[in-house]
């Protein structure tokens, strides 16, 4: 009997409990939709420019030249807001177009002791080598890309985009340097702190980055 009544009483809890947690689920999960924005066109932050510096990581060798190893640096990018609607009208999207400078210092190959390039006449008939390349060795490179930005506005806290586009790249600064043009290629999100201030990392080619936005 004893053990009836208390079935009879746990039924309750148990059921208020459940009621109680699928409410909370059903809530939450209603929260999270009323924040979801990419199928609602325009719903974004407006702005005409971003600009974001961030700091730079590439284990990409460059193109060209003599820098090897992984690289180091920092960099700015301004992106032009130019196309507000995007180009699929159904969903919440945005074309920008994007202008970066970047300085990457490449720490090197520390097995590789260079090759001679130029020798010159010693005596008895020896040759003396008076040049050696540098590659391989330490080196600093600035790139300036231009790229297509395409967005998509997910959320109240979250974008996401895929960059296209091209690097000019000076390898060697201060010295004799290479110039030449690669490639450039992103993707990257941004996690929006406030409408107009954003923590942006892009994964990619020729580097990495992790900076902040100011969605002006």
């Amino acid at each position: 009997m004893q053990r009836a009544m208390t079935s009879q009483l746990r039924a309750p809890r148990l059921l208020a409990a459940a009621l109680s947690f699928a409410a909370l689920t059903i809530g939450w999960t209603e929260v999270g939709e009323a924040q979801m924005t990419i199928k609602r066109p325009g719903d974004r932050p407006d702005y005409k420019v971003e600009l974001e510096p961030h700091l730079l990581l590439t284990p990409f060798e460059p193109l060209s030249g003599p820098g090897a190893g992984s690289g180091l640096g920092a960099g700015m990018r301004a992106t032009i807001d130019i196309a507000p609607d995007g180009f699929i009208k159904r969903i919440n999207d945005s074309v920008g177009i994007g202008f970066g400078l970047d300085g990457i210092h490449y720490g090197g190959d520390a097995d590789y002791r260079g090759e001679c390039t130029r020798f010159e006449n010693g005596p008895a008939g020896t040759r003396i080598c008076t040049e050696v390349d540098r590659y391989g060795a330490p080196s600093n490179y600035v790139f300036g890309s231009v790229v297509m930005q395409w967005n998509f506005w997910l959320h109240r806290k979250w974008s996401v985009f895929g960059e296209p586009g091209l690097s000019l790249y000076l390898g060697d600064v201060g010295r004799n340097g290479v110039f030449g043009v690669s490639p450039a290629l992103f993707v990257g999100g941004r996690f929006h702190f406030t409408e107009k201030v954003t923590l942006t990392m892009r994964l990619g080619y020729p580097a990495f980055s992790l900076g902040v936005s100011f969605l002006l």
